[in-house]
């Protein structure tokens, strides 16, 4: 799995904010690394991946712009060499959307997550 973009639609201090990574490089090194000062959203940005890709916590800390039920992710991912755009939204059931705006399974992430859990991401 390669993260393309990622779409901070309503998400902590962000509105309609992306980071786009751009496409893989054909040869050399594919790394990128985000930095910026001291509350730029660095932890949110990466936040903001990691419930795109396992769902926003149902206590999440990053609504004090958006409410919860307008809460929402966006990430184009390159999976086995395809890109595939995701929105997540804030809700219990039927949060991962396809690009259409259709609810899809989370395996459609998780079976590309090699087993790993939230927890075992951030540690």
């Amino acid at each position: 799995m390669r993260l393309r973009r990622l779409d901070l639609i309503r998400y902590g201090k962000f509105t309609d904010r992306t980071i786009d990574f751009g496409p893989k490089p054909t040869s050399g090194p594919d790394l990128h690394v985000v930095f910026g000062l001291n509350e730029a959203g660095k932890s949110t940005a990466l936040a903001g991946f990691l419930d795109l890709l396992f769902g926003i916590e149902e206590r999440s800390k990053y609504n004090f712009i958006h409410e919860y039920s307008a809460m929402r992710l966006g990430a184009v991912l390159e999976l086995q060499g395809v890109e595939q755009a995701f929105t997540r939204t804030k809700q219990r059931n039927n949060s991962l959307l396809d690009a259409t705006g259709k609810p899809v399974s989370e395996m459609a992430i998780t079976a590309h997550l090699a087993g790993l859990s939230r927890d075992a991401y951030e540690t």
